[in-house]
């Protein structure tokens, strides 16, 4: 809100009122001329008074609107700094002090608000002007301006445009209360609060275009206001000039005045003002724009313009300059540094308008200059936080795939060779667990130092999550771009992590793939590269798996990833559904029904999906978990919806992913589930198979234990096929063993299978466990087993998988004939 009023002092009455005054001077005696010559001179001494009164009013309230701008400006872009550093950190003094500093522009729309009411509420426009920040004495002139002039013209303009910042000052305070109500939650949502960040530097920008908008509908104003002051101007000097042997003292002596007081206020004014001759000359200068540069007044003034700007910006206003002299336009607004006395750059936004005197004389510019420096700084600043991590000072994920987009685009149109690595540190999560979340801090840090050291200069590094990092390896070959990535790795293994006496070897997992011009798109490229790590990790860790065209065992896992994508819409549009398989004794008379609950699929279409396609991708990908919690949910509930089925039941054999037992959560999920549903534990089975089991050995025997003591059962499935069955065999709770399919199938004509068969069941007798046999699929077998004393039997040759639903419901549990097919049991 910068502006400046240029004026002369004077009135102008019409030519008819003229031609009165004069007849009737010609009718009457002299005195009378003299009594109406004083007449008029006391009309234009009231209203020269009243004019001069306005226009210093006017100035005053202008100078006013242009500090208020300034404070207005200045809390506008801190609130948003400070809203910026809450979305990145969630400190709640970040969000106090963009609340603070929200407040100036909050209290200023209000103040116009109670100025647009009718009738208008003076108190609360008053009150609301001095919480904006705006001086005390200034606030009458300001009302007075906004009351009579808002609805002129051009001072209209520049009032829509304030208006027009409303939204976005308001929205500003949205930001903030989501924000706050998002760091409150349990979880707070990164994607949500980088979407907040993302629209608050656009708000951010339309208000500083709605504040270069506010300032130039202002100075047309004050262009404006000074073409009508200085017509007024020569219609008073037009009069005063016919009655100057009268009036001639008196006008002299209201010009001073006026002169006066605009010196005063043009020294008084809180921002820097100069005016400025055609060739540069610096004619004048206040005491806000000496006090800025830390320059003497007679210093500026034997300056030229030129001297006062750095050099490296003397051509950032040359063309606007130009256009400027030439009459195209009559003001502009840019940004640039000056010099400061001790010759330390200083930021100003400026603000060039032309001014023409009237009479002839020589035009010259009014220059309102303005301090950006932190505003600038700030600015600077936002742009960093959006584009680097905090913690390492690397770029984000957000750079990162900019940058990663434009080698693309060179590689499809240049047809240069760039390549793609993606990092994961191994075995961080230990070191944040045994050391603390700080340890971790500056181990990331150290590892950023040996990257840095390694790679050139020209590679573009970023921190793309907790323990991820990304490298861009531009003009370099795979084969190139691999040597460099297997130095990397090396120099990272042969450093060293200390903390406290704590001494960590430091390794990690690469994947590099090649940025070529036939890749769809930079998602694309970082999916690749993200399973080329995952691929070094299954390999062994602290290696480089490179990617190159065609890669099948890429492609394969791309495929499982798709598969996990499936699986995941599935669970959430209920696509899962159960089948079961009977489990009976090889023993005739014995009661009570046992049963394998098997999970399977049905894709978009309906489609059953075998369960060998989407079970391996939730073992690969972490998926399984998720499925437990749905089967253990679902069989739960419909065993308590069907009591008298629950009643006459034997056991329900539910399967568990050893990825369960990761989760510290899950075994109090299982209790809960019980309680909930109110199934008696004895009627429930849980089958782990040995390699889960022995791969978390303390979770498997601790689960078992505590569910155990609400009499549930355990099978450890698969028997046999593991490397440690026997030895580990003792120290599972387990009440049944399941033999493995891969020996019964074929036990009746390969003597190998039938002796692991004998064997396994032998080894579960004497240790009292019940043994069950799978892929029972033709009579041959079954009575094979039946001659060893397998105490249960289930396959294909006994019972195929049928509707769980329905076998709750009372349906057809019987069995088809033996088949000889190939059996792939669908659980997880």
């Amino acid at each position: 809100m910068h502006y400046i009023f240029q004026h002369s002092c004077g009135t102008r009455p019409g030519e008819q009122h003229v031609k009165q005054q004069t007849a009737l001077g010609k009718q009457t005696p002299y005195r009378l001329k003299i009594l109406g010559l004083v007449t008029g001179l006391i009309a234009l001494v009231i209203l020269a008074a009243g004019f001069t009164l306005a226009t210093v009013q006017i100035q005053a309230a202008a100078s006013a609107y242009i500090a208020g701008q300034s404070v207005w400006s200045r809390a506008q872009v801190a609130s948003v700094h400070y809203l910026y550093r809450y979305a990145e950190e969630g400190q709640p003094d970040a969000l106090a002090s963009a609340r603070v500093w929200l407040d100036i522009p909050l209290a200023d729309r209000e103040a116009r608000l109670a100025m647009e009411a009718r009738p208008i509420d003076r108190d609360l426009a008053r009150q609301a002007l001095i919480r904006g920040q705006n001086h005390p004495d200034d606030v009458g002139r300001m009302i007075w301006l906004f009351r009579y002039f808002s609805d002129f013209a051009y001072f209209r303009s520049a009032m829509e445009v304030w208006r027009d910042s409303d939204q976005y000052i308001l929205e500003l305070q949205g930001i903030a209360n989501t924000m706050e109500a998002e760091w409150a939650s349990f979880e707070p949502n990164r994607e949500q609060l980088d979407e907040l960040s993302e629209r608050l530097a656009q708000v951010n920008d339309e208000l500083g275009l709605l504040a270069m908008q506010f300032r130039l509908a202002m100075t047309d104003a004050s262009r404006w206001m000074t073409r009508i002051l200085s017509v007024v101007s020569v219609g008073f000097l037009f009069i005063i000039a016919l009655l100057v042997w009268l009036l001639g003292w008196g006008l002299v002596r209201a010009l001073r005045g006026s002169e006066h007081r605009f010196r005063a206020i043009f020294e008084q004014a809180a921002v820097g003002m100069a005016q400025v001759a055609r060739d540069g000359r610096i004619l004048d200068v206040n005491h806000a724009l000496c006090k800025v540069l830390d320059y003497p007044k007679p210093g500026l003034l034997a300056l030229r313009y030129r001297d006062l700007v750095h050099p490296e910006d003397w051509d950032v206003a040359r063309k606007k300059a130009a256009r400027i002299v030439a009459g195209e336009v009559d003001n502009y607004t840019l940004e640039q540094r000056l010099l400061k006395a001790e010759g330390t750059p200083l930021w100003v936004r400026l603000t060039v308008s032309t001014v023409t005197p009237p009479g002839g004389a020589e035009p010259y510019y009014i220059v309102i200059l303005e301090d950006v420096s932190e505003s600038r700084r700030l600015s600077v600043e936002l742009n960093y936080q959006a584009s680097h991590d905090a913690l390492t000072g690397l770029y984000n994920r957000w750079a990162f795939e900019r940058r990663l987009s434009d080698a693309l685009q060179r590689a499809r149109t240049e047809g240069t060779q760039h390549a793609l690595c993606f990092i994961d540190l191994d075995q961080f999560k230990l070191i944040n667990d045994t050391s603390g979340h700080f340890a971790g801090d500056h181990m990331l840090r150290q590892v950023v130092e040996v990257f840095r050291q390694t790679l050139g200069e020209h590679d573009m590094l970023a921190r793309l999550g907790g323990d991820e990092f990304g490298v861009i390896l531009e003009n370099r070959d795979l084969d190139t771009a691999a040597a460099i990535a297997e130095q990397v790795r090396q120099n990272l293994s042969e450093s060293e992590f200390v903390w406290q006496e704590r001494r960590y070897t430091l390794n990690c997992s690469m994947g590099l793939v090649p940025i070529l011009p036939t890749t769809p798109d930079s998602e694309g490229l970082l999916r690749a590269a993200d399973i080329a790590c995952f691929l070094a990790k299954e390999q062994g860790r602290n290696r480089i798996y490179v990617s190159r065209e065609n890669d099948e065992q890429l492609a394969e896992h791309r495929g499982q990833m798709e598969w996990l994508t499936h699986l995941r819409e599935a669970l959430q549009e209920n696509r899962l559904f159960l089948e079961a398989q009977l489990i009976t004794p090889s023993v005739p008379g014995k009661s009570g029904l046992r049963y394998e609950v098997l999970v399977r699929l049905r894709n978009a279409q309906g489609e059953v999906v075998p369960p060998g396609m989407f079970l391996p991708a939730a073992e690969r990908f972490g998926a399984a978990p998720a499925i437990d919690r749905w089967v253990i949910e679902e069989v739960f509930s419909q065993l308590a919806a069907h009591p008298a089925h629950l009643k006459g039941l034997d056991a329900c054999h539910v399967n568990l992913s050893g990825r369960s037992f990761d989760q510290p959560d899950f075994q109090a999920f299982v209790l809960d589930a019980l309680d909930r549903h109110q199934v008696p534990g004895n009627k429930i089975c849980f089958e782990i198979t040995e390699t889960a089991a022995v791969n978390n050995l303390v979770g498997a025997i601790t689960f078992m234990e505590t569910l155990g003591q609400r009499g549930c059962s355990f099978a450890l499935d698969d028997f046999g096929t593991g490397l440690s069955s026997f030895s580990y065999l003792r120290r599972f709770p387990v009440d049944f063993l399941k033999i493995d399919g891969v020996f019964v199938r074929d036990m009746a004509t390969d003597e190998t299978d039938l002796a692991m068969v004998r064997a396994i069941n032998d080894i579960g007798q004497t240790l009292n466990k019940i043994t069950i046999a799978e892929f029972v699929e033709d009579e041959t077998i079954l009575e094979l087993l039946c001659e060893m004393g397998v105490d249960y039997l289930q396959g294909f040759g006994i019972h195929r998988p049928s509707s769980f639903i329905e076998l709750l419901e009372g349906g057809p549990a019987t069995g088809t004939q033996p088949s000889t097919n190939a059996y792939v049991k669908g659980r997880h």
